[in-house]
């Protein structure tokens, strides 16, 4: 991707609440705005389950399960044209 084309890409952040539920409306986002990158709080996705979108890749840190009850879940979705690397945080904070 040139640069040029990176200086007005798009950002999306989103607290979802709840990946599966509202996929169908992210999967038409992904096409009508082609962020480079997008940010999900919320997601309610377990470690068990696996999550791909096309031309995406996609990033996690499960939820939570407390007492039968599914909390929290981070996403992100980075086009897979774009150079990127995971680095680890030191911190409390879900990541």
């Amino acid at each position: 991707m040139e640069a040029s084309r990176l200086a007005l890409s798009n950002i999306i952040q989103w607290i979802i609440r709840g990946l599966q539920a509202n996929r169908e409306e992210l999967s038409t986002l992904l096409s009508a705005a082609d962020p480079v990158a997008v940010c999900l709080q919320e997601t309610l996705i377990k470690a068990s389950r696996t999550i791909n979108f096309s031309n995406y890749l996609y990033l996690d840190i499960p939820a939570e399960e407390v007492n039968g009850t599914v909390h929290g879940g981070v996403a992100l979705l980075v086009k897979s044209a774009i150079p990127h690397s995971r680095i680890s945080l030191n911190t409390g904070l879900q990541q």
